[in-house]
């Protein structure tokens, strides 16, 4: 048997197509609600050595600015989470900001566009991404790559 199809780090570097939910109800987004046209971001699993490095150099600037008091806001979760996220998101289809598609520069800016609440059946954007990037499902013959 090739064990070389169970190569997950190498997988998790080719992009694939998370299709995006509404952060309240959970229900699929599409672009003016043609469901030929899901609103999809195209993420990198953190498995990928790419990512790897990005998380790591995420982490040490925390580090460096970790505080004395370990409480945590929420809004400082969502921070940590967004700096995680940010460098797996490799672009978008059928999202735009404003009039404009949005593109992998615009990355900053979507996973900031809700707080996490802790709800149940509330995913804010970044959970959502940081849910399939951490699946390898996603990136091992689950996945279409994009």
């Amino acid at each position: 048997m090739d064990f070389s199809q169970f190569d997950s780090r190498t997988a998790a570097e080719t992009p694939r197509a998370l299709h995006l939910v509404h952060p309240a109800t959970g229900e699929p987004l599409y672009a003016g609600g043609d469901e030929s046209k899901p609103c999809e971001v195209l993420v990198l699993g953190t498995e990928s050595r790419s990512a790897q490095a990005a998380i790591r150099a995420a982490q040490k600037a925390k580090l460096k600015s970790d505080k004395d008091d370990e409480r945590e806001t929420m809004e400082e979760v969502q921070a940590n989470l967004v700096a995680a996220a940010k460098p797996l998101i490799a672009g978008f289809r059928n999202v735009n900001r404003g009039d404009a598609p949005a593109t992998s520069a615009d990355a900053e800016w979507f996973l900031k566009l809700n707080l996490i609440n802790g709800r149940d059946g509330e995913k804010a954007f970044v959970e959502q991404v940081m849910a399939f990037a951490t699946s390898r499902a996603n990136y091992l013959g689950n996945g279409s790559p994009v």
